[in-house]
């Protein structure tokens, strides 16, 4: 870590996150007050099962890293930095300025725009070396801490063995993927007329602390199945540029995630692309993105 960033100052979020304990560890840190801008300062040291194909940071765990802080920015400024509250995200929007590199932790802090009695608006920056890799921007809805633990003990199901999550034939596994996506989870994709179909096994480690899918997560999984399409396609190599999603309901780690991207337009350095992300037959995720195109090597 640069000797300007001591991690003996920051936390991590507690109750432990699987899916954050799994891809960072992500860390956050309270400076003043929680309900003014540039209070909360958020790391996450870069390495080798963060990289995408070319070597950088996987776009994956950008959007993971933009939800966290989104999260820690706008819940913190909700219950005035006592942490006695938890933020959901309902939607967020990412746009990429340049590329993370392996190795030199991304950074991240925001300011919280409006906090209303059940969602909080926030915005910010990720940033590394002081160069500006992403900018973000999302509502949450928070709720208190004590109310979504006693509701997590509530619906929390008898330990049963689940039985093997199968893929429909036709799909092929993605061998090709990048680090960061085999280090989350195998995948299976199917090219169509207009896109492409993905799809998913869910493991546990893909939760948040309520036991739900993490948000971070099912973005990876979106931003995967994008370039995915968008490479099948165009026969170019996709990177995104735009990301913005719609939260539309929990998912659990019983069933495979189904995802449909459709390429409705395209060019020659440009592809516009969205897409419906599905857990036997309900929708969680809705998403789109723009993505630029370069010739392949």
């Amino acid at each position: 870590m640069p000797d300007s960033i001591d991690l003996g100052r920051y936390q991590v979020f507690v109750p432990p996150d699987p899916f954050e304990d799994h891809t960072g560890p992500f860390y956050f840190r309270i400076e003043g007050d929680a309900r003014q801008a540039g209070s909360v300062h958020c790391v996450l040291p870069t390495e080798p099962r963060h990289a995408n194909y070319a070597g950088g940071v996987h776009g994956g765990a950008i959007l993971t890293f933009a939800d966290y802080a989104l999260c820690i920015v706008a819940g913190r400024a909700a219950d005035g930095g006592t942490n006695t509250s938890f933020a959901l995200t309902v939607s967020i929007a990412v746009e990429f300025l340049s590329a993370g590199k392996i190795g030199i932790p991304l950074e991240a802090d925001g300011e919280p725009t409006q906090v209303t009695g059940r969602l909080a608006f926030a915005r910010g920056r990720i940033t590394q070396q002081g160069k500006v890799v992403a900018l973000w921007s999302g509502v949450c809805r928070h709720v208190p801490r004590a109310k979504a633990m006693e509701r997590k003990a509530a619906a929390a199901p008898a330990r049963v063995e689940l039985p093997p999550q199968s893929v429909p034939s036709g799909f092929d596994l993605l061998s090709t993927a990048s680090v960061y996506s085999r280090h989350i989870g195998p995948s299976y994709a199917r090219k169509e007329v207009d896109g492409a179909t993905l799809i998913q096994p869910t493991l546990p480690h893909m939760c948040n602390s309520g036991g739900a899918l993490h948000g971070g997560y099912m973005m990876s999984f979106a931003d995967s199945a994008l370039t995915r399409a968008a490479g099948l396609v165009t026969g170019m190599a996709p990177s995104t540029i735009s990301f913005a999603a719609e939260f539309l309901s929990a998912g659990t780690p019983t069933a495979p995630l189904v995802t449909r991207v459709e390429v409705p337009r395209h060019g020659k350095t440009l592809a516009f692309l969205r897409g419906l992300l599905e857990q036997d037959g309900r929708k969680l995720l809705s998403y789109s993105a723009t993505i630029l195109l370069r010739p392949k090597g």
